[in-house]
């Protein structure tokens, strides 16, 4: 027997979805410094490319958000009930 009807699933979906949000502000930036680290390591640099691919991460990770965002305050905005004629 099903427990959860398919909008409670639907719903829990979304907030996991969401959830991961977090995730990846964190683990990206620290998942590409960490490749920019082993590259440093290897040409025997500066920690350049450690701050260099740590701050690409962030910043891809925060655009990628931000247009996440957008996209769906523009859904909800059509799917209102202000939306209607």
């Amino acid at each position: 027997m099903d427990v959860l009807a398919v909008s409670q699933k639907r719903e829990i979906s979304e907030q996991m979805g969401r959830a991961t949000g977090g995730y990846e502000l964190a683990v990206s930036p620290l998942l590409l410094g960490l490749i920019g680290f082993g590259l440093d390591h290897l040409f025997g640099t500066t920690p350049l490319l450690t701050v260099l691919f740590a701050v690409v991460g962030l910043a891809g990770v925060v655009t990628k958000i931000y247009f996440q965002y957008r996209a769906e305050m523009e859904a909800h905005a059509e799917n209102g009930p202000w939306s209607r004629r």
